[in-house]
C-alpha cells in the first residue's frame, strides 16, 4: 500500500492501526492496537452477525487474507479497502469507525456454501415506494463527507454495479439476468477523499419472466475524478447474491 492512497486529512498513524485491527478481524484474529466494538455488526461471506464473538468466530471460519498493497481510503469515522484476491476478483471492505474502534464492516465479496438466511414469509415489496424510478436511491445530504461533484459519479458506479450482478447472477438467460427496469441499487455509506470517492451499495436484482425472483448483493466502488468531476479510474468489488430465505407457508 502506498501511502499516497491513505487519506492525507486523516493522521496516518491511526489509518495504519485501524488497517492492522481491520485485517487481523478478517483473519479471525482479536487484534492489540484497537478494540473491536462490542457491539460489533459484520454483513460478510452471506452473513450478517452481532457481537465481537461471532464476528471473530465467522472470520476465523472464513479468513480474508488482504495482499501487501490494498487501496484504502479513509475519511473521519469511515475505512475503505479494495483489494483483489489471487484469484483477480476485485474484494470490497467498508468499515464504520466510532472513536477508533471497529463498530460495522461490509464485505462485498464471496459467499460461503455454508451461508444461510432464516426462513421468512414471503411478502411482496417495492423499492420504488415514491415512484423514483431511477436507477440509484439515495439523497447526497445522508452523505456530508461526500462532495457534490463526485454525486453523478456515485449514480454511474451503481449503474455500473447493477450491470455486474445481472451478468453473474445464478439463472441467468442469454438477454441478461435481471429486469433493468426493476433493479436498484440504494447508497449506504459514501464519502470523499481528495479527488477520490468510495460509495458502499446494497443492490436488488429482480428477475425476468414469472413468478419473479429478486436477489440483493453488496457493492463497493471507489474512483477518482478530474476537476470536472469526470471519471478517471474506478475499482469496484460486487459480492455473491445473498442466500435466499426458504419460504414459510401458511
Amino acid at each position: 500500500m502506498s501511502s499516497t492512497d491513505i487519506n492525507t486529512n486523516t493522521n496516518t498513524s491511526t489509518t495504519a492501526r485501524l488497517l492492522a485491527e481491520l485485517s487481523a478481524l478478517l483473519r479471525g484474529l482479536p487484534g492489540s492496537s484497537a478494540p473491536l466494538a462490542n457491539t460489533l455488526c459484520v454483513h460478510a461471506w452471506g452473513f450478517d452477525t452481532f457481537g465481537r464473538t461471532d464476528a471473530l468466530d465467522l472470520f476465523a471460519r472464513h479468513p480474508l487474507l488482504m495482499s501487501a498493497t490494498p487501496y484504502v481510503l479513509t475519511a473521519p469515522g469511515a475505512l475503505a479497502v479494495l483489494d483483489a484476491l489471487p484469484d483477480g476478483r476485485m474484494i470490497g471492505v467498508f468499515a464504520d469507525v466510532v472513536d477508533g474502534v471497529l463498530a460495522r464492516v461490509w464485505v462485498a465479496g464471496p459467499v460461503a456454501d455454508d451461508a444461510a438466511a432464516e426462513s421468512g414469509v414471503p411478502a411482496a415489496s417495492d423499492d420504488f415506494l415514491t415512484q423514483d424510478r431511477t436507477m440509484c436511491a439515495g439523497d447526497p445530504a445522508d452523505h456530508p463527507s461526500l462532495t457534490a461533484l463526485a454525486w453523478p459519479q456515485v449514480q454511474a458506479c451503481a449503474a455500473e454495479a447493477l450491470l455486474s450482478g445481472q451478468v453473474g447472477a445464478e439463472g441467468a438467460s442469454p438477454a441478461g439476468a435481471a429486469a433493468a427496469s426493476s433493479s436498484r441499487a440504494l447508497v449506504v455509506r459514501a464519502f470523499s477523499s481528495g479527488d477520490a470517492f468510495v460509495a458502499l451499495y446494497t443492490l436488488r436484482l429482480l428477475s425476468h419472466g414469472l413468478p419473479r425472483q429478486a436477489h440483493r448483493r453488496w457493492a463497493l466502488a471507489a474512483c477518482r475524478i478530474d476537476a470536472d468531476g469526470g471519471l478517471q479510474h474506478r475499482r469496484l468489488a460486487v459480492s455473491d447474491a445473498w442466500p435466499v430465505p426458504a419460504p414459510i407457508q401458511f
